[in-house]
């Protein structure tokens, strides 16, 4: 009996702490008020606001609904710099340039995935914007690729949230255009198509020399750095990497095409 109480007083999780305050949050608990509000309510009573209908009930979000409040599943760290500080998304992604590489891909993949999933009608702070890397765009400028990737994904959101909100046809469950201030706009971001074009054109010109390599059975490249450290896989990252930053473009010259239809 003592065994198996001790045990089930470890199981029990520890309370919530409230996270420290900064310069650009301040946390109060509100525990009590919402204790003190639910004592106050009668069976089918409900709090609500003036301009309250049932019609917006029905995209309302339900507080400790695991599909719903983001906010349930809390997370180890209370801010973006607390997690960057612990070594979630590093630049580089990896001391080993194959491994960079690599994630770097995995990372390009993830946001397509996220993307499809906003365009789903979830919102960008749960989808795109989970991506810390977007959260501080600043720390990718020395990683060429990844840089020039999530730039022109931002805009590329950007863009189809003005296409959308200017031509008013759209419902929440659509598509969810609100940002809840996150940076969808940065100094720089009118040229990210032209700083693609330039990492594309570098990769563009390693693939041409790792099949000019193959022709000529040379173990090196002349006069160009390899992406990574295995020749033998040069030539597949180079085209993996071009895959995906053209399917990048493509989207973004759509969505942006498309705004300038509507203005």
């Amino acid at each position: 009996m003592e065994a198996r109480s001790s045990s089930s007083a470890a199981a029990v999780p520890p309370p919530l702490s409230i996270p420290s305050s900064s310069d650009q949050c301040v946390w109060a608990d509100a525990s009590p008020l919402l204790a003190a509000a639910c004592r106050d309510l009668e069976d089918g009573e409900l709090v609500h606001g003036e301009n309250f209908s049932l019609f917006a009930a029905m995209s309302a979000l339900e507080i400790m609904d695991p599909k719903m409040d983001s906010g349930i599943e809390r997370s180890r760290y209370n801010s973006i710099d607390e997690a960057i500080e612990d070594g979630v998304a590093p630049i580089p992604l990896s001391l080993d340039r194959t491994l960079d590489v690599q994630r770097s891909i995995d990372v390009m993949d993830h946001l397509f995935s996220c993307e499809a999933t906003w365009h789903k009608g979830h919102t960008l702070a749960q989808t795109v914007f989970t991506c810390i890397y977007l959260m501080r765009m600043e720390r990718t400028s020395s990683h060429a690729v990844l840089n020039s990737f999530c730039r022109i994904l931002r805009a590329t959101c950007n863009a189809v949230i003005s296409a959308v909100s200017t031509a008013r046809t759209h419902e929440e469950e659509d598509l969810f255009t609100m940002s809840f201030g996150l940076p969808l706009r940065d100094e720089g971001d009118d040229k990210c198509l032209s700083i693609l074009n330039s990492v594309e054109e570098i990769i563009s010109r390693q693939l041409r020399a790792c099949k000019a390599q193959a022709l000529s059975k040379k173990k090196t490249l002349e006069g160009l750095e390899s992406l990574q450290d295995n020749p033998d896989l040069e030539e597949d990252y180079c085209r993996a990497l071009l895959c995906r930053l053209r399917f990048r473009k493509v989207l973004t010259l759509i969505s942006c095409s498309i705004m300038l239809k509507n203005t």
